[in-house]
């Protein structure tokens, strides 16, 4: 059985049970997939999906949030993006300047440039997360999507507030 919307219109159900909807919407200068996925259709409340309605028509915002994460992990040497970082750098090798020409700014310091170069290429919202350590949005980052299938993922809570980063390799 499919679940209407004012948002997302008609969500599909899919053979397992859960809900399936997706679409493409520019953000900022680019363009995101964007995917509503629950695995249960019984524990998707009309709240939760107004909240990830809300969620989709805020992507610029929660990308800032996202983001400003990120940046705020620097200071941590182990942390998934510093190694993110670590491995684009190292990956180069000899040819760093190939990295050099995927970034947007060039201010010197290499770390700040990548995140800064960091396309925002899928945001998944899972409206069955309202409640517990799940992640009722993820929004993957990669810098070279074309080449590589490395990814940054930074997960949200349904309060809007990143609880968590990973490096993650597809």
């Amino acid at each position: 059985m499919s679940v209407e919307h004012d948002y997302f219109g008609i969500v599909d159900s899919t053979s397992s049970g859960g809900l399936y909807w997706d679409d493409t919407l520019e953000v900022g200068d680019q363009f995101v997939e964007l995917v509503l996925s629950a695995e249960d259709e019984d524990l998707v409340s009309q709240n939760s999906l107004d909240l990830a309605a809300a969620m989709a028509q805020g992507l610029e915002a929660f990308d800032g949030l996202a983001r400003e994460a990120l940046v705020a992990q620097l200071s941590e040497r182990q942390s998934a993006t510093t190694t993110f970082i670590d491995r684009q750098v190292d990956s180069k090798g000899e040819d760093l300047q190939t990295l050099l020409d995927l970034m947007v700014d060039n201010s010197g310091d290499i770390a700040i440039d990548v995140l800064k170069s960091l396309q925002l290429l899928r945001v998944v919202i899972h409206p069955e997360h309202t409640e517990g350590d799940d992640p009722f949005a993820t929004f993957d980052y990669a810098i070279d999507p074309d080449e590589s299938d490395e990814l940054l993922v930074v997960s949200f809570g349904a309060d809007g507030d990143v609880i968590d980063v990973e490096d993650v390799t597809e």
